[in-house]
Parts: C-alpha cells; sequence; structure tokens
C-alpha cells in the first residue's frame, strides 16, 4: 500500500469535503502518556464549556453541517448512522468527561476530533502495507467488499457491506462503513502501532476549496504538532479534496 485515493464517484459526491491525510512512523504508543492525557483533559473541559450553549450535540453547527450534508449528497441518516464527531460528543454530553482512555494515539486523535467538531480517524500503516499492495482508497463500496466490525467475535467471518456506501477499503476489505460511522477489526491502532496513517474529513460550509480551508489547516497543523510534541516524531500532513483536484496522496513504505 504506497498510496491513498479518494475516488472520483466520492470526491463528484462530496464535492466540498476536504480530507487531511498525515502519515507518521517509528512512534512510541505503549503506556500512558502523560501530555496526551493532559491534552485529552484540557480539550474536553473547553468543548463541555462550549457545549453548553447548545440543547444537544447534534445543534452544535459543524455537527448539523455533517448531517445535513451526508443525508443531502448521500442520503445518509444521521439517526442511523452517526458520524464519530457527533457520537463523541453525545458521549462527552452525557458523561462531562472525556472518553475512557483507549491508548495514547486513539486518545489523541479523538481529542483533535472533539476540539475541531469533525470526525478523525487513524489505521496501523504497517499492518495495511503488510496485508496487501493495494492502495487505501476512500470510495463508494461494491458487492463484492466485505466488513467485520471491531466487535466482532475472532470466529465470526467478515459480511456483505450494501453497494454504494461511502467506505475506507483497501483490497476489498471495508475498514470503516458509511465514511466516520463504523470501523472495522482489520488495520485498527493499538498500543502495538508504531507508524500510522491519520484522517480527518472536513466540512467546511460556503469556505472555498481550491486551496486547505482554516479548518482543514488548523487541524492537519495541530496532527503534525501534536506527533511532534506527544510522541516525538515528524509527521507529514496533506489536505486532499475535488476543490483542490487533489485526490491521491503518496504514502511511504513503513518497512524501510
Amino acid at each position: 500500500m504506497d498510496r491513498f485515493i479518494i475516488a472520483p464517484n466520492v470526491s463528484k459526491m462530496l464535492p466540498k469535503m476536504q480530507v487531511v491525510i498525515v502519515t507518521a512512523y517509528n512512534l512510541d504508543n505503549q503506556g500512558s502518556n502523560p501530555a496526551v492525557n493532559d491534552f485529552v483533559q484540557k480539550t474536553a473541559a473547553t468543548a463541555l464549556s462550549e457545549l453548553s450553549a447548545y440543547p444537544n450535540a447534534q445543534s452544535h453547527p459543524r455537527i448539523a453541517l455533517y448531517r445535513d450534508t451526508l443525508k443531502t449528497a448521500c442520503n445518509l441518516s444521521a439517526k442511523k448512522f452517526p458520524q464519530s464527531n457527533e457520537s463523541l460528543y453525545k458521549r462527552l454530553l452525557k458523561d462531562k468527561k472525556p472518553p475512557r482512555p483507549i491508548n495514547p494515539l486513539v486518545d489523541f486523535y479523538n481529542s483533535v476530533s472533539i476540539k475541531y467538531a469533525v470526525s478523525a480517524g487513524a489505521f496501523d500503516l504497517a499492518a495495511l502495507q503488510k496485508r496487501s499492495v493495494e492502495p487505501l482508497e476512500l470510495r463508494l463500496s461494491t458487492p463484492a467488499d466485505t466488513f467485520k466490525p471491531l466487535d466482532a467475535k475472532p470466529e465470526e467471518p467478515p459480511g456483505p457491506v450494501a453497494a454504494g456506501e461511502v467506505v475506507y477499503v483497501q483490497a476489498g476489505t471495508v475498514l470503516t462503513r458509511h465514511l466516520a460511522w463504523r470501523q472495522a477489526a482489520e488495520g485498527m491502532v493499538t498500543e502495538g502501532t508504531r507508524d500510522v496513517i491519520f484522517m480527518s474529513e472536513v466540512f467546511s460550509g460556503d469556505e472555498d476549496t481550491a486551496t486547505p480551508t482554516r479548518l482543514a489547516a488548523s487541524i492537519a497543523e495541530d496532527l503534525v504538532n501534536g506527533l511532534k510534541i506527544f510522541f516525538g516524531v515528524e509527521a507529514r500532513a496533506t489536505v486532499l479534496g475535488e476543490g483542490m483536484g487533489v485526490r491521491t496522496v503518496e504514502v511511504e513504505n513503513a518497512f524501510f
């Protein structure tokens, strides 16, 4: 896997969407990371204060923008398939505290998601490159694609995916369904992850998307700076989107 591609059928469907891609290598995701923990706590406190102005998570302007955009473009029901940013905000409002810790990388990107009210996630890059030479794609699903959810039992086989879903997929294995609704076990970030590819799907309303929007640029900057400060590694960021005419980015090999 040496490329990430946004397929034309998705970029045309979501022409105002920009996708922030960040890659980093040789980092340590083991144990506790006090700096990440501090960032998690401060980000959650700020978000809770801002959310107090709204009756619920879906009333937040950016969450509402995601819901409306995906409903209009993809006929996607936010009630049935809430995006990860909405789910994080709902959990934050319910618990009045940050999401339960998973591992430093996941806690970090969840906090970036909470800070900007955008969807954000990551895959274990070495795991994807080991399993297939095929690129990581953001495209519409086909009847040949399969998916095994994160919470499936180990003995359960992957199941079919309905055609026409917006999915992250590699070599026919769906990694997330309905953009950022549900994740697979394949490619998940664990404590053993050392090489990672982050993605954040950004909708910025009516802002011009011929260049990276202010929001997309801020997310890219926070991911890159956070990886340097919290994990001590350099990272590379690229913003892709239909408006920019950029739908592909090359990805370095984690094994070199």
